[in-house]
């Protein structure tokens, strides 16, 4: 069940399209909580002379900012609350979301490199966050999943992970499309496969509908997105673990591409 949903701005459009979107989001689910949170980091030193403001006065100009931010966005009926937070911004995220169950942000940028598509501060929540994150495109609008793809490797498919993403799911009964790459010129070990879906089978009855697909292609990257861009899917799941799959799929220099489609939503798991 997802309570209390944790929603960082930066007073951008891509912070206010998250924020709408986790709103909608919210109001779906019946969340008792979308908590804004806004952090920033003061300068530390004066420059060529200029002294730098006191903090206190930096706090009282965002908190302007927050206000003014958050009166241009209607609530969609949820109750909605608001905090300032003075340090890094990524760390005071990660921090936070201990108390929350559901981390809802927006992305960044529009082209195929990993930092502008997510930005440093949202790869970096995503990765190391304590509850489950939700990222948002710009240009994406809330709406209830009836196609999930879930990219599947023995990571995402442990009891434990699978059982995270059913209870996630049961607020929408949506079908979830089990996609395995096998990237091309890579030998796969025997029973591999089997072994990979094993745990969706350990019920006579999973409790959602599924189907199961592998699909051929150079790269983990490509193979998924191909998938996306053929697909009606509404909601790309990802699992992570140090850097495991997550990294797999993104911090090779060499395959800094973009997996998703510009208006599909990622969700980012985490296996402890």
């Amino acid at each position: 069940m997802i309570n209390k949903i944790l929603v960082p701005v930066d007073f951008s459009r891509g912070s206010a399209a998250s924020l709408r979107y986790a709103e909608a989001f919210a109001a779906a689910v019946n969340a008792s909580l979308v908590q804004v949170i806004h952090v920033f980091t003061p300068p530390s030193a004066s420059t060529e002379g200029i002294l730098v403001p006191l903090a206190g006065e930096l706090m009282d100009e965002r908190s302007e900012q927050m206000e003014k931010f958050l009166a241009d966005i209607p609530s969609a009926g949820v109750n909605r609350k608001s905090e300032l937070f003075l340090g890094f911004a990524a760390d005071k995220i990660v921090d936070q979301s201990e108390r929350f169950d559901l981390i809802i942000m927006g992305t960044t940028g529009d082209s195929d490199l990993l930092e502008e598509l997510f930005g440093s501060v949202s790869s970096a929540v995503a990765e190391r966050a304590h509850c489950p994150v939700l990222l948002i495109p710009n240009r994406a609008l809330f709406q209830d999943y009836k196609h999930i793809l879930y990219a599947s490797n023995s990571l995402s498919l442990s009891k434990k992970i699978v059982h995270k993403f059913k209870d996630f799911n049961s607020l929408f009964d949506a079908r979830v499309h089990f996609v395995h790459v096998n990237e091309e010129g890579k030998e796969n070990e025997p029973g591999e496969r089997e072994a990979l879906f094993a745990p969706l089978f350990t019920n006579p009855d999973p409790e959602f509908s599924f189907e199961l697909h592998e699909v051929e292609s150079s790269s983990i990257q490509e193979g998924l997105k191909d998938y996306l861009n053929s697909h009606p899917i509404n909601l790309a799941v990802m699992v992570t673990k140090q850097r495991g799959f997550w990294g797999r799929l993104f911090h090779h220099s060499e395959t800094k591409q973009m997996v998703l489609h510009p208006t599909t939503v990622m969700l980012v798991l985490h296996s402890k």
